[in-house]
């Protein structure tokens, strides 16, 4: 049995460079990608294309929005998203704002190839 295409990850990030380097590194193990670089272009795009998106890379810090924030309104859209939570400052500050939000995978700034893949991949089998 074969199974259907891959849902495509959203990536949510108001630096250029990192949206370029994660859509080179997903595309790279055949996950499409969509690009927003802020809150308003990420919402709007999960809500016009929800039954193609299965997760999200979700910047914690973004300049418009506390990633937080942004993740009770993305699941709002879509409840079954899952979503990967990045930042460069994790640590005690980034589990206190998260709470009891569920997450598929943290990921630090700077993040490796390999560590970023086996994020990724831990993540939407669960």
């Amino acid at each position: 049995m074969q199974s259907g295409p891959k849902g495509a990850i959203l990536i949510i990030d108001d630096e250029e460079g990192i949206r370029a380097v994660l859509q080179a590194i997903l595309s790279s193990i055949d996950f499409p990608t969509i690009e927003a670089s802020d809150a308003k272009t990420a919402l709007a795009t999960l809500a016009e294309n929800k039954d193609s998106i299965q997760a999200c890379m979700l910047d914690m810090n973004l300049e418009d929005s506390y990633g937080e924030d942004l993740y009770d309104k993305l699941k709002a859209i879509s409840p079954d998203l899952k979503v990967f939570a990045m930042s460069g400052i994790f640590g005690e500050e980034i589990k206190e704002r998260l709470g009891d939000r569920e997450i598929s995978g943290l990921i630090s700034k700077p993040f490796s190839t390999v560590q970023l893949i086996e994020t990724v991949q831990a993540g939407l089998e669960s």
